[in-house]
């Protein structure tokens, strides 16, 4: 799917962590423990690299339902809606997985197409109290209001729309990665799982411009862009899912 991989991006990370609040015994859990994260969400001024073009909502039990509400995405510089779904009428662009090992429920929400989230903009998520039903807690999750759930997309990371990047390459293809460098993020470098299906003579860049990888053999593989800082130090890690054949 070719939309799929804007799913991949910049969650593959984020899946890490639902280990930290998913529960794999027992299956159900109370009220007082039930969590609900967003992904993204900005706290204390955190940014998110450029190129994502989907919501994640997880919760540490896979006993949820979609409902009968709705959400909404609005850019906040110009109060535009970027996105109105409703859970019953959008499921083609509304993903719900659940297992029981490790016990958690992963919503993911697409963008329109065409659409994605851009360098440097802020956006708000609301959604009706209704949206999703968790048995655990015999009720809904509760509504986000405006202001509630908000990310703030940094000045870089993917350059451009990942939506429109093809999922599948034949061999002798090239594969471009174009990035951008700014504010926190000071170095890029590229990353792959297995060298029979990708190469690429350049792996950093301290600068904007573009990857360009080599589709050398059949096979499917995870490439990924880790930003760092000055220092070193991890920013944030891009991932995308590739097929040669």
């Amino acid at each position: 799917m070719k939309k799929f991989i804007a799913v991949i991006l910049g969650l593959i990370l984020v899946m890490l962590s639902v280990t930290g609040c998913a529960r794999p015994d027992p299956t159900y859990v109370t009220e007082e423990d039930f969590v609900v994260e967003f992904y993204p969400m900005s706290e204390d001024g955190k940014t998110f690299a450029a190129g994502l073009s989907a919501l994640q909502i997880v919760m540490n039990t896979p006993n949820v339902e979609m409902g009968t509400g709705e959400i909404t995405v609005t850019k906040v510089s110009t109060g535009e809606q970027i996105l109105k779904y409703d859970a019953r009428m959008d499921t083609d662009m509304i993903y719900l997985n659940s297992g029981t090992n490790p016990a958690y429920a992963q919503l993911i929400v697409m963008l329109p197409e065409g659409q994605y989230f851009e360098m440097g903009e802020t956006y708000s998520v609301t959604m009706d109290e209704k949206f999703f039903y968790v048995d655990d807690i015999k009720g809904f999750v509760g509504d986000i209001k405006e202001g509630d759930w908000e990310f703030t997309i940094g000045n870089y990371g993917y350059d451009g729309n990942i939506s429109e990047m093809p999922a599948t390459y034949l061999v002798g293809d090239t594969i471009e990665i174009p990035v951008a460098i700014a504010d926190e993020a000071t170095i890029a470098v590229l990353l792959y799982d297995d060298v029979t299906v990708v190469s690429a003579e350049q792996r950093a860049r301290v600068q904007d411009g573009t990857f360009v990888l080599d589709a050398i053999g059949e096979g499917t593989t995870t490439i990924s862009v880790m930003f760092l800082d000055k220092d070193g130090m991890h920013v944030e890690t891009l991932g995308f899912t590739v097929t040669v054949k």
